[in-house]
């Protein structure tokens, strides 16, 4: 599948998403004669024969009737030494590498808190597979929490992504942080959430068209039993897709806060400032990155020359930059998701 067959589909349908316990293979099948379209498998880290089999028995319970998903986990630990990031780009290399040879027909990055760690896998994905990728983000309900989900949300549907979604989180959390969501959203949303001990299938089905009217375009359990997809599809095939009010969406962001700009590049608002680095010096850039970072710091603007040291800093920062630079610049900035800005112009 290809990225703009899946934003077709995602515009008309609302999919069952399901999850199998990898021990218990039989279960997909299961998922899938229970109406389950795309079947969600696990992060597999050995990569071997044993984790070849397993993704077989999901393709062979998928058969032509639903899709099979790979999965990439975000990090353990935030990549701040130039080592773990180095390594968790090498990591999501294999791992992509490895779930495109088998065919998978999309990419899930799932359990992200951080920009830094989203956008580093899917740089990393982006270089050897051209999958459509949605990115699952953990986060909780409180204000703050809230604050950085909506802002990993600009920062990753400035890139192409195919949808943004909450991963994991109870079914409640997951709407209270999707009805803050749904107000940015220039993609689809999803909620792979965690059903609980005690949520019951009927429970489950009353929350389905909440969820689609927060726009979401995909909903499923992180383990749940055929009877939930069963309940979901009962509800979903009854219901369209909301899709997201606008194509672009004029923003930067910093960690926790947000600016919005016009379509001249001004800022929109009083009393607030982009704060500005210029340099040439990796050094210094490293030095800045650390302050940017940093919660309670207004949004950044990058006026750096070096081509690739100006790709350290967009990757490097947590959530979306806006960029003053050539043209050379201009093309790496825009790839990467950042703003551009006309480098005669003030922020």
């Amino acid at each position: 599948m290809t990225t703009s067959q899946l934003k077709e589909i995602l515009k008309s349908n609302v999919l069952v998403l399901a999850t199998a316990d990898s021990d218990n293979p039989s279960a997909a099948e299961e998922q899938v004669q229970a109406g389950a379209n795309v079947l969600l498998a696990p992060a597999f880290a050995r990569l071997d024969d044993e984790d070849e089999q397993v993704l077989e028995a999901y393709f062979e319970a998928a058969e032509d009737c639903a899709f099979v998903a790979g999965q990439i986990a975000a990090p353990k630990d935030a990549l701040v030494a130039d080592e773990a990031y180095d390594a968790y780009y090498e990591s999501v290399v294999r791992q992509a590498e490895w779930l495109d040879k088998m065919d998978v027909s999309m990419l899930f990055l799932t359990g992200f808190t951080d920009a830094v760690s989203a956008k580093c896998a899917w740089y990393a994905l982006r270089e050897v597979t051209s999958l459509p990728v949605c990115v699952g983000i953990s986060v909780g309900e409180d204000d703050a929490s809230i604050r950085r989900a909506v802002s990993l949300l600009i920062t990753l549907q400035a890139l192409d992504v195919c949808a943004v979604g909450c991963f994991g989180m109870f079914v409640d959390d997951a709407l209270t942080v999707l009805s803050e969501l749904q107000a940015f959203a220039t993609v689809p949303l999803f909620a792979v959430s965690n059903p609980g001990s005690f949520l019951e299938p009927e429970e489950y089905a009353d929350y389905i068209s909440s969820f689609v009217h927060q726009k979401c375009a995909m909903i499923g359990l992180t383990a749940g039993r055929p009877s939930f997809a069963a309940a979901a599809s009962k509800m979903i095939w009854q219901l369209s897709p909301l899709r997201p009010d606008f194509p672009v969406l004029n923003a930067v962001c910093s960690k926790d806060e947000i600016m919005f700009l016009d379509f001249s590049g001004k800022i929109v608002g009083r009393n607030k400032q982009l704060l500005q680095i210029k340099t040439e010096k990796e050094e210094e850039l490293k030095q800045a990155l650390v302050l940017f970072n940093q919660q309670g710091v207004a949004p950044v603007c990058f006026n750096i020359k070096d081509i690739d040291l100006l790709e350290y800093a967009i990757l490097h920062y947590d959530g979306r930059p806006a960029v003053k630079s050539d043209e050379y610049g201009e093309i790496t900035a825009k790839e990467l998701g950042a703003m551009v800005l006309e480098p005669e112009k003030e922020a």
